[in-house]
């Protein structure tokens, strides 16, 4: 049951400015920590002498325990308020961050790493959740293109952080930045964001929950270790095992449990279900260019780290700059249209970027990656904003989880397809001749238009109504 004596409501402009301000800020610090933390991984594994499968799971524990946990703390949110959970989670960021720095072994850092992770996913999808419930919906596309061009911001960033740290100070410096800001944003949110949040008195779906995460995390595994040790490895076959029992006992539980982690009945509305899918299907053909763009430019094109890091960058850059223009325009036209605008606008660099060849120019590749970063910058706002449009704003929670946790998922599945039609064009000679690297790429780009087109006719779709929504 609803505590309305719990919403804290937005009473001024500048209460607006400052709730919109610290999120920002705070999901800056989170994503630049992916790109600054990669950064330190060659001189964490020279320092410990781990092997490279334990020292990748200081990045892939991110990405487990925030795409798992997300659902749990996005249903949680509901029973013990979004700003409750938030402020936690910024803190246990900060504080796993400060571990990390004062690690003299890898379990610890690896441990440190997890309460970093546990924050992440705790208050990743308070995020978005918050400010769509704390902004009226004619302003809430522009909120979340500015809260999208923060985390743009955040990527790019990152390594360049990242790799100034480290030759200044070490790894352990890259981890007291991030508990430095972490903490100064956590004194912010706890004097900004005043009292618990809405919060609801329900049962939590203890039996669901368990399900995902034996399931999830699994699939996740299976899925980034099939390409390196073989999708017949044991340890693979495992995972896809234990992934299909989990997750087929999730959905068995979710439709049959009072109170349900995700209710599937809002999938029944098509403006959700279309908004997803575009999302889905977006993150699916543009997250196999951060695997592929780097080697491309330095083993076929011979570009330096350093140009190949300024030219990475434009994509991101790109993002951070269409970020607000898209969600204002989804606000003031229509988010349908800007919707399947940028769908269109990310397909149509997916397809140039398919052209690229051995004797393609570096500016070309350049023009290449801001269109696609364009693209990416209008539709996430657009299609946040349908997506928000069509739940109640007690979901809010786990609809935002739904958004991470998809996107994450869809990613990891394009980059998985890709790496095997790659193979599959080119074989042994992928990696030692550049002209058959080039040819694979184009192949395996080509083959992923098709799935853009299919995400533009549904993004054209999804909006239709959103307008009329978005009283939600």
């Amino acid at each position: 049951m609803t505590q309305p004596d719990l919403v804290i409501p937005i009473r001024s402009r500048a209460e607006e400015r400052a709730i919109l301000t610290v999120t920002c800020l705070a999901a800056f610090l989170f994503f630049n920590s992916f790109g600054s933390i990669g950064v330190a991984l060659p001189a964490i594994q020279k320092q410990f002498g781990n092997r490279l499968s334990e020292i990748q799971w200081i990045t892939l524990m991110g990405v487990v325990t925030i795409s798992t946990l997300s659902f749990c703390f996005g249903r949680a949110g509901g029973r013990f308020g979004q700003r409750r959970l938030y402020k936690v989670g910024v803190a246990l960021y900060a504080a796993g961050a400060g571990l990390g720095g004062i690690s003299t072994s890898f379990v610890q850092l690896l441990g440190a790493r997890a309460v970093m992770a546990l924050g992440l996913a705790m208050a990743l999808p308070m995020s978005t959740a918050i400010l769509a419930a704390s902004f009226e919906p004619k302003r809430r596309g522009q909120v979340l293109g500015l809260f999208a061009s923060a985390v743009a911001i955040g990527r790019m960033t990152g390594p360049a952080l990242g790799g100034f740290l480290l030759e200044f100070g070490g790894w352990p410096w890259i981890f007291w930045m991030n508990f430095i800001l972490g903490l100064a944003v956590t004194l912010a949110v706890l004097k900004f964001f005043r009292g618990p949040g809405e919060y609801r008195v329900e049962v939590f779906d203890t039996w669901g929950a368990l399900a995902l995460l034996i399931g999830y995390p699994a699939l996740l595994i299976a899925l980034t270790f099939g390409g390196t040790l073989g999708w017949l490895a044991a340890p693979v076959i495992g995972s896809f095992a234990l992934a299909a029992l989990g997750l087929v006992g999730f959905v068995w539980i979710e439709l049959h449990a009072v109170k349900p982690l995700i209710d599937v009945a809002i999938f029944r509305d098509p403006l959700l279900a279309g908004a997803l899918v575009t999302i889905v299907l977006s993150h699916l053909i543009n997250h196999p260019i951060a695997l592929a763009a780097p080697l491309y430019l330095q083993n076929v094109l011979g570009a330096s780290g350093l140009l190949s890091g300024l030219i990475l960058a434009i994509l991101p850059l790109s993002n951070a700059l269409a970020s607000p223009l898209g969600g204002r325009l989804a606000d003031r036209v229509d988010a349908r249209t800007i919707n399947g605008f940028g769908v269109a606008l990310l397909v149509l660099g997916i397809a140039c970027y398919a052209t690229l060849g051995t004797a393609s120019h570096l500016s070309l590749v350049g023009v290449v990656l801001a269109v696609i970063g364009a693209g990416i910058g209008f539709f996430t706002p657009a299609s946040q904003k349908i997506a928000f449009a069509s739940v109640r704003q007690e979901d809010y929670g786990v609809l935002a989880a739904m958004l991470s946790s998809f996107g994450t998922a869809a990613g990891t599945i394009g980059i998985t397809i890709t790496v095997a039609l790659m193979d599959a064009a080119s074989g042994s000679q992928l990696w030692h001749s550049p002209a058959a690297y080039a040819a694979a790429q184009q192949f395996a780009f080509a083959c992923l238009v098709p799935v853009g087109l299919v995400a533009i006719g549904v993004a054209l779709k999804c909006g239709r109504g959103a307008a009329s929504n978005s009283t939600h």
